[in-house]
């Protein structure tokens, strides 16, 4: 999704983009698909001149028709599978994260999802030595917990420090800074600048129910439409920029005795490609355990169906196919860090 940026098109000068850019107008979509008797008005600016610079960026940016051994070799060339530090979470997910894709971690509170971010963030910040961007909606991110997970997997301290310095954290509480901060990491993303980041390759979002969930009641049109637009900014951010999503979400039933489904509505159902399950084993009133059970539920490579079994306080994973559970082991550890936040 191209900037609007001076240069870009005849016309288009810096306080023309100043102005747009004060009304929300930063991008070519954001300007093409605008109603321009309203942003002449809002903006105080000629009716004449915008559409002679809509009618030229149109087009520019007009999409041109591919055909599918092209949109193949692209694919290619641009997707990277990421692990997760799990060797049975990336089975499930068909060898790991997708770059170009948003995948969902859902389940209710307490089935683990911040931890299994947290050993995404701790893989791709020490073994690939990629730069992460973790968004916080819900205070969840502790610092202790990533950093005991990057010591059980490097004693060098040096290596560990280094590897925080890749983690950038942003506290987002309220569905507009969520908005801000993926949309400024667009602009940046775009205009090949990321401050004191280096390459990004991962972004996650724990969570994204947290700020959405309260615009949903009513009539739910308002909270609809911003949802849908924070929807929009993501699968853009992970397919022009060759981004793995990763996003939490809750759970609801429709009755106390259906079965768990993800929250947000059908609206929201089509905007991650992968969604993983997340849930607590039974244990007894006396012990809380630490045994998840993580199950594929929507998947564009694999069936749905598939289960592994996660030991989110011990670092064990076993595996459970449908046939005979196979055991293997997940390095994350428990958890803890300290991380620079913005």
């Amino acid at each position: 999704m191209a900037v609007l940026r001076a240069g870009l098109c005849p016309g288009l000068s810096e306080e023309m983009i100043r102005l747009l850019g004060a009304n929300g107008l930063r991008t070519v979509v954001d300007f093409v698909s605008s109603d321009l008797e309203d942003v002449a008005q809002k903006c105080s600016l000629s009716y004449k001149a915008l559409v002679a610079v809509r009618r030229v960026l149109l087009a520019q940016f007009s999409a041109f028709p591919t055909n599918g051994a092209d949109l193949y070799e692209e694919l290619k060339s641009s997707t990277a599978i990421l692990p997760t530090g799990s060797l049975s979470l990336d089975q499930l997910l068909d060898s790991g994260l997708y770059t170009g894709e948003v995948t969902e971690l859902m389940g209710a509170p307490g089935s683990g999802k911040t931890q299994v971010c947290l050993g995404i963030v701790a893989s791709v910040s020490l073994g690939l030595k990629q730069h992460v961007l973790f968004l916080d909606s819900t205070g969840g991110f502790t610092a202790s917990r990533l950093y005991e997970m990057l010591q059980a997997r490097a004693e060098d301290k040096e290596e560990q420090l280094e590897a925080l310095q890749r983690v950038q954290v942003v506290r987002v509480f309220h569905i507009y800074e969520m908005l801000s901060a993926v949309q400024e990491l667009r602009d940046r993303l775009s205009q090949q600048v990321v401050s004191s980041m280096g390459p990004l390759k991962v972004v996650v979002i724990d969570s994204v129910s947290a700020v959405i969930y309260p615009l949903l009641g009513g009539k739910q049109s308002e909270g609809l439409a911003i949802m849908m637009r924070l929807a929009r900014e993501l699968k853009t951010l992970a397919r022009e920029f060759s981004l793995a999503v990763v996003v939490t979400n809750q759970v609801t039933r429709d009755s106390s005795t259906g079965p768990l489904k993800p929250a947000l509505g059908r609206a929201w159902s089509f905007v991650p490609s992968t969604r993983v399950l997340l849930e607590s084993k039974e244990a007894s009133w006396e012990k809380a355990t630490t045994q998840r059970l993580a199950s594929l539920a929507k998947s564009p490579r694999q069936p749905t169906g598939i289960q592994v079994e996660l030991d989110i306080g011990n670092g064990h994973v076993q595996e459970l196919s449908p046939g005979t559970p196979t055991k293997g082991v997940w390095s994350d550890g428990k958890a803890n860090v300290k991380v620079q936040e913005s």
